[in-house]
């Protein structure tokens, strides 16, 4: 590994660390594509699992006296753990190209459908039927690209949930399906010995930036922070086309 690829791993994931310690999610958003420029869209997959599981453990730990507000998420994490073992499974049979183009679609549902996708919805009262679905096709998303935020986050963010009760849930959420994967990504031999350092070492740019993040929480300017998270993922998004179809 070059110094220029050390330095991207390190960059990515302090960015998506700092995103995941602000808003409780973005982690596997901003570092996947980065992470996939560099070292395949299926190791980075693998790679920045690590990461999500340490983070996710740490929001919980400081969220622990608020965990009554995780009742009545048993149906969704049910779906979710369906959902992310398929997921797991299909990581081992895609290729690469595939993930390359799966995880430029959910960037670009991100970038383009955002503000809807998050925006006030009118339907929440559907929560309790829809929730189950979103936790399922979440989890598959998680399995196989690791990016399931822009739709488990704006189906939380309808139940106009406090900020705080909203990282906790997501947090919840995402932990359930990180240990699936753990554990699936173990039984298919994908925590190679390489791939596993990787995603150790990366643990210390992003538990730094998620320290960071939960700081700045509440105290940042949210629409540059923004700015520069849509340029960050056009470019590491252009770079992972770029090396799986071209280079």
């Amino acid at each position: 590994m070059s110094a220029l690829d050390l330095a991207i791993l390190v960059i990515g994931l302090a960015v998506a660390g700092l995103a995941k310690g602000a808003t409780g999610m973005g982690l596997p958003l901003v570092a996947t594509p980065i992470v996939a420029s560099v070292f395949g869209p299926r190791a980075a997959v693998v790679i920045v699992t690590i990461p999500i599981f340490v983070s996710n453990s740490l929001l919980l730990a400081q969220g622990w006296r608020r965990t009554g507000v995780l009742r009545g998420l048993t149906p969704i994490i049910v779906a979710s753990i369906v959902g992310t073992t398929i997921g797991v499974q299909l990581l081992a049979s895609l290729d690469q190209r595939t993930f390359a183009i799966l995880i430029t679609l959910m960037v670009a549902i991100f970038l383009l459908r955002g503000d809807r996708l998050i925006g006030d919805d009118p339907r929440a009262r559907r929560a309790r039927l829809l929730g189950p679905l979103v936790g399922f096709v979440g989890g598959v998303l998680q399995g196989t690209t690791s990016i399931a935020s822009p739709l488990v986050g704006s189906f939380f963010h309808t139940l106009r949930l406090p900020p705080r009760d909203f990282v906790l849930v997501l947090a919840a959420v995402f932990e359930i399906n990180s240990i699936v994967q753990v554990i699936g990504y173990a039984l298919l031999g994908l925590f190679t010995p390489e791939v596993l350092a990787l995603g150790i070492m990366g643990l210390v740019p992003t538990l730094l930036a998620l320290m960071a993040g939960i700081y700045l929480r509440g105290r940042m300017d949210a629409a540059r922070f923004r700015s520069v998270i849509v340029v960050l993922l056009i470019l590491s998004v252009v770079n992972l086309l770029y090396r799986s179809f071209i280079a």
